[in-house]
């Protein structure tokens, strides 16, 4: 067996054995995942050693240090919540909305709250609406809320009041996502889809005082998730859509579109994205195909192509709709309607490059050929690598 043949073995061989042990249940109690509502998408928080997610019973804590460490109820006891931000002991708790009540402030890090949602954007009729809330990066005070049907208000006094911004929340507010750019919080945006179900994106890039249409391009049904934006280059913005992925190079002002509908391994809702804490040519993103079950796929060249998803095995019997993606040190997590999972970033990336062909650059005069960290190469010993977007091993 020459050398080229027991490199792709080998990397068979790890996904074969990763594959089924992948995807690793955190054994958060199942009945505390169930959604409020079709659409409701509940978050959750690393801080420092801490996970912290939100379930339709509370706030709910474990130490991610301590492989042993159990669940623990960490605040808002029996409410229903979709997120929150702190500053310090202060909690703003976004729950299910009940009656046109979703803000609920606490200072005792959730022992105690009280429910501060504005008249000015409430409405009974509008309960079963998803809202939307975020943090400024720099100025824990300063915050979003999307607020149906009544549109985008900014706070600077951690929620105490609230400025309209616009009057306009996206089409299909029940999956409409809100930001500040972390590197450019002058940057805002309002990400969905419009009336007519296909999608859209309005960006402010004057903190909010006027705002643009700087939708993708995409024939048909689709929708703009959650943006991640790189962590050094303030223009490159990634967002995944119902089958399609959206990049930019010139904050938003064109996008490139990868259509995977086509393509039935990647013909997912990707609903979120985050890059790799330690090297930002690697992406990963998380999404659930159109019978709820989960899925994750990873680029190793910053977005340009993506590897054939990993998928927990199919249970028809129980949905696995994604909730969110975050990561802790060499562990991604997806929050799903079952449990949290954890995931090894090396066992992912040797997964989704496995069983791979190969080629001679001595015969191509421009090889293109990029590592497994998305990194050009110009010399070559044998070794994993990418070509526009395929694996193979090189000779």
């Amino acid at each position: 067996m020459n050398r080229t043949t027991i490199i792709t073995a080998f990397f068979a061989l790890i996904a074969a054995t990763t594959q089924g042990q992948l995807f690793r249940p955190l054994g958060l109690d199942s009945e505390l995942c169930e959604r409020n509502g079709n659409y409701s998408q509940p978050k959750m928080h690393v801080e420092g050693n801490i996970l912290y997610v939100c379930t339709n019973q509370g706030l709910y804590s474990k130490d991610l240090s301590n492989g042993e460490s159990a669940w623990q109820l960490a605040g808002f006891e029996g409410i229903p919540l979709l997120d929150y931000v702190r500053n310090g002991d202060d909690i703003l708790a976004l729950r299910y909305n009940v009656d046109g009540g979703f803000l609920l402030l606490s200072h005792d890090g959730g022992k105690t709250y009280e429910d501060i949602t504005p008249s000015q954007f409430t409405h009974k009729e509008w309960t079963t609406w998803v809202i939307s809330l975020a943090q400024h990066p720099a100025d824990p005070n300063t915050l979003l809320v999307t607020s149906p049907p009544f549109g985008i208000f900014q706070s600077s006094d951690f929620g105490q009041t609230w400025s309209l911004l616009i009057d306009e929340v996206l089409g299909n507010m029940t999956i409409s996502s809100i930001g500040y750019h972390p590197l450019n919080p002058q940057v805002i945006y309002n990400s969905g889809e419009d009336d007519m179900l296909s999608s859209r994106l309005n960006v402010s890039y004057d903190g909010g005082q006027t705002w643009e249409n700087r939708s993708p391009s995409f024939s048909g049904d689709n929708c703009v998730h959650r943006i991640v934006f790189h962590p050094t280059n303030p223009e490159r913005w990634i967002v995944g859509g119902e089958g399609a992925v959206f990049t930019t190079t010139d904050s938003g002002h064109t996008w490139d579109t990868q259509d995977f509908w086509g393509d039935a391994p990647r013909s997912l809702y990707w609903y979120f994205t985050t890059y790799d804490n330690d090297n930002s040519d690697i992406v990963y993103m998380a999404g659930t195909n159109n019978i709820a079950i989960m899925s994750i796929m990873c680029s190793t060249d910053g977005g340009k192509s993506w590897c054939i998803p990993q998928t927990e095995p199919i249970n028809s019997s129980v949905k696995k709709t994604v909730n969110d993606l975050q990561q802790y040190s060499d562990k991604l997590l997806i929050y799903a309607e079952t449990d949290v999972y954890e995931i090894s970033k090396a066992e992912l990336l040797a997964a989704s490059t496995a069983s791979v062909p190969t080629i001679n650059t001595k015969n191509d005069d421009s090889p293109l050929i990029y590592d497994l960290q998305g990194r050009r190469k110009k010399t070559y010993t044998k070794r994993i690598g990418i070509r526009k977007g395929k694996k193979y091993v090189i000779k």
